[in-house]
């Protein structure tokens, strides 16, 4: 009996060829590459030898083996390896949320999908409960798919079906106000008192004067935190503008920050064991906040009272747009104006 040659090891990210012991099937062999981590089939052959010829043709031209194989959900893995650790977490989970509304499309080849498919599943999603913010999530992470699949030649650049998706027009349902002067002293007044909330009354005025989202305050960590200089950093925001920004501390709000500094724990708000809290979490203590106040708001309704307060104060509106985080119009005011911390102390104390 002839011995068998021993087959050659394969170089690391070139592929595999396995031959299945099932020898009643005309095509045993499944021939594997390894695309964003995962091993991908681009086929099945009846021989070794036609798998290795497989790869060598598949290493020519990719898009040859893997369009017609590859699914909704392959790009969207892939596509989230890519661009995921490009964003803010809190961003991330977001998307991850929408990603779950297009079940319909996960096991549909990427590549027969169209603009039907695609409304269709916009439209289950809005069945189900998405609102207006929900749903332009889901056409983002439709977005975000197609630009990933134009970029690696799985699909041609006009093949982008996710241009012509369309959603349900806005509908405030929950209008956003400020915090009037009124609502404002009420809160400030509980923490004056002997109210386990007082310090939870704290959070809502250095929001207040202070007008991060609740998301970077819930993140802020106390080594960013200067008491002294009066500013602290926001290192993880929704927004590119609003990364790595620092933010006055209000002269009214700094023995609030020290009050916090001097709690247990690594980040700036925490529980009573020094644990950081969720959002959920923060909300309910805000909430009880609200009703020993009350006052009906929500927490990013302290971002409009800032906001409100340094306009109607004349504030410099590059300066308003540096403490907020976001993004200067023009070229002229996001490049050639820079405003100092001093500068931005003195328009947050104008409130």
């Amino acid at each position: 009996m002839k011995k068998q040659r021993k087959r050659l090891k394969l170089p690391n990210g070139y592929g595999s060829v396995t031959m299945r012991k099932d020898t009643r099937r005309r095509t045993p062999g499944i021939v594997r590459v390894p695309i964003n981590g995962k091993q991908v089939t681009i086929g099945y052959v009846a021989t070794y030898e036609d798998g290795l010829a497989m790869l060598a043709e598949y290493h020519k031209d990719p898009t040859r083996f893997i369009n017609n194989n590859i699914t909704f959900a392959d790009v969207y893995r892939f596509m989230r390896a890519e661009h995921w650790p490009k964003i803010a977490a809190s961003t991330a989970k977001n998307y991850e949320s929408a990603y779950k509304h297009l079940s319909c499309l996960y096991k549909k080849k990427f590549i027969e999908l169209r603009t039907g498919d695609l409304q269709s599943a916009i439209l289950q999603a809005e069945k189900n409960g998405a609102g207006y913010g929900m749903q332009k999530k889901i056409r983002q992470v439709m977005h975000f798919c197609y630009n990933y699949a134009v970029k690696y030649n799985i699909i041609k650049p006009d093949m982008d079906y996710s241009r012509y998706v369309e959603i349900g027009q806005h509908k405030i349902l929950y209008p956003k106000s400020p915090f009037n002067t009124r609502q404002l002293n009420r809160v400030k007044g509980l923490i004056t008192t002997d109210n386990p909330l007082a310090k939870w009354a704290m959070c809502v005025v250095m929001m207040c004067y202070s007008g991060v989202r609740p998301s970077e305050f819930l993140s802020i960590v106390k080594k960013d935190v200067k008491i002294r200089p009066r500013y602290f950093i926001v290192r993880d925001s929704k927004t590119e503008a609003g990364k790595n920004r620092p933010v006055p501390i209000s002269k009214k709000t700094s023995v609030y920050f020290q009050y916090w500094m001097n709690s247990p724990g690594k980040y700036l708000i925490t529980d009573d064991k020094g644990n950081r809290l969720n959002y959920s979490r923060f909300r309910t203590r805000f909430d009880k906040v609200m009703k020993a106040s009350r006052c009906k708001h929500t927490p990013h309704e302290c971002r409009h009272t800032c906001a409100t307060m340094l306009d109607n104060a004349n504030a410099n509106e590059t300066a308003v747009k540096r403490i907020l985080g976001h993004a200067s119009d023009g070229v002229t005011k996001r490049v050639y104006t820079h405003k100092s911390l001093h500068e931005l102390k003195r328009a947050i104390d104008m409130i």
